[in-house]
């Protein structure tokens, strides 16, 4: 039997909204002088991950917001089964841009914390057959870009990945993922219509076990200063490794984007 601590989820609750605020108060304590909220919508047939790996074969609702200033950012991640309107995860990414002039740029960031919903089969006559159980992490991701023209760059980031409270023998222990990221110009047609290319490489590895190699790629089409545009995710292995999934995933969704930018009162 499955028993679920509604005063550890409550006190997980409270600290995720002190955290927001905290990092809010940060960000606005800063000397930047300029400050950017921006905000993605993203409604698609296949909720696609930011591990393209990973993906719930049902129609998703992805949110991903972002505020902050020139060096530090907060990017709150929350993802939605459409069917009952079910959230499957709910991430909190930050990033500090350590150095950034010239070619090469570092930053610092991570998940803290991060959640994913897994569907628990439970053996209650007081609750549910199928149950949300709450999986929370924390990440750490170290980022390198270097940057060839105005036109094109690479990135590579390292994630490692640490479960904050083990609560299902399923759970993974640990795990770490790499990616490594062309940075590309959108391309524009007639300067009215852009089409944006973001292919990625990228390694899984869970635990102990051996290392998948995968391939992916968002194509996104738009118009210039129009919220909505198109995108497609496409996933293919490269080698599974000691993973498991399909051999081919895809999804295409409609997207809403915003971005606003806010100056500092003296």
């Amino acid at each position: 039997m499955l028993l679920i601590n509604h005063k550890s989820i409550r006190v997980k609750n409270r600290f995720i909204y002190l955290f927001i605020l905290f990092c809010y108060g940060f960000i606005f304590s800063q000397s930047d002088k300029t400050f950017f909220i921006a905000g993605d919508l993203n409604v698609n047939n296949n909720g696609i991950d930011w591990v393209p790996l990973f993906s719930r074969d049902k129609p998703s609702l992805i949110t991903n917001f972002s505020f902050g200033g020139e060096r530090l950012s907060i990017s709150p991640l929350i993802r939605y089964e459409l069917d009952g309107f079910q959230p499957w995860g709910f991430d909190i990414w930050w990033n500090y841009i350590i150095k950034k002039s010239g070619k090469f740029n570092f930053s610092i960031g991570g998940v803290f914390p991060g959640i994913v919903n897994q569907k628990i089969t439970v053996q209650d006559e007081n609750l549910p057959t199928t149950i949300l159980q709450p999986w929370s992490s924390a990440i750490i991701k170290p980022s390198i870009s270097y940057f060839f023209s105005k036109n094109f760059g690479l990135n590579l980031s390292y994630f490692e990945i640490i479960p904050l409270k083990l609560v299902n023998a399923n759970q993974i222990e640990s795990g770490r993922v790499i990616i490594l990221s062309p940075l590309i110009k959108s391309f524009l047609i007639k300067n009215s219509v852009y089409i944006k290319w973001d292919p990625l490489l990228y390694t899984v590895q869970i635990e102990d076990t051996e290392t998948g190699f995968f391939s992916a790629q968002t194509i996104n089409f738009g118009i210039v200063n129009f919220p909505f545009s198109i995108s497609t995710v496409m996933n293919k292995p490269i080698n599974f490794g000691a993973l498991t999934g399909k051999k081919f995933d895809w999804n295409i969704g409609l997207n809403y984007s915003f971005e606003l930018k806010l100056v500092k009162a003296k």
